[in-house]
């Protein structure tokens, strides 16, 4: 009775503690932020680059020209957007533990449109489980040509005005590249988690993840020409319980 008793409250200790009695695998309990900023790192700011519209001209340019959004930088604060910031457990077998709030999927349909003559956004991610809604508001037919490791994908016409459904994604290392054939400078892309803690930085090349496990994780970074950013594997980061942790800023620049 006295050693059940004893095991209980050493039980209770590192339960106040906020720690698992696993060991290795201990995670402090509670929830944090992290946050930082994505900047361009490599030298001069380079000129956005006009791309070649050669068809359907009077609509496509409707708007005016149509730039790359390969490399979309903030001259005046260096900020990189269409980044992809997220979170991984330090083992590659692990799980990341998820909020209560944000264990059911709550948004099932996550939408890219082609307006006019590209795909916006550019770059989303999604959580296993959301369905892929592109659509053609635009005055033209495209098609949606999709597919990427572990996604193989299909190739889909869509006419004006329609739009199509795509299911069944599921998480891979590398991203869904979204194309169209008919108008060969579209391109976008897709990343598929398994959780719900990623972001696409924004216009200043900002991102923000709420609501995340406290403890040691690996945060990675991956740019479509930048690569990854702080390598594969990314950067250990420790999320303070109760707590908001900046990271800073994360230089991003071509891949060798």
């Amino acid at each position: 009775m006295k050693r059940i008793l004893a095991l209980a409250v050493a039980a209770a200790v590192l339960a106040g503690f906020g720690l698992s009695s696993r060991g290795d695998d201990a995670q402090p309990a509670g929830w944090g932020t992290v946050k930082g900023r994505i900047v361009w790192g490599g030298g001069s700011i380079p000129e956005p680059e006009k791309l070649k519209v050669d068809k359907d001209q009077a609509h496509c340019l409707s708007r005016g020209d149509i730039l790359s959004e390969k490399w979309v930088i903030n001259p005046k604060n260096k900020g990189v957007r269409w980044t992809f910031v997220w979170l991984a457990p330090l083992d590659k077998k692990g799980k990341l533990p998820i909020h209560p709030d944000l264990e059911k999927i709550k948004v099932k349909e996550v939408v890219v449109d082609q307006p006019c003559c590209k795909f916006e956004p550019h770059a989303l991610g999604i959580r296993k489980g959301q369905n892929l809604v592109a659509k053609n508001s635009g005055q033209v037919a495209h098609n949606v040509h999709w597919g990427g490791i572990k996604n193989p994908g299909n190739n889909v016409q869509l006419p004006a005005g329609q739009s199509l459904t795509i299911a069944n994604l599921v998480p891979s290392d590398f991203p869904v590249e979204v194309k169209c054939d008919a108008h060969t400078w579209m391109k976008g892309w897709v990343r598929v988690f398994d959780h719900p803690y990623f972001a696409v930085t924004d216009a200043d090349g900002n991102f923000e993840i709420k609501n995340a496990p406290a403890g040691k994780y690996r945060l990675v970074v991956w740019h479509e020409d930048g690569g990854w950013v702080n390598g594969r594997q990314g950067k250990e980061i420790t999320i303070p319980a109760g707590k908001e942790l900046d990271v800073g800023q994360i230089e991003a620049k071509p891949a060798k």
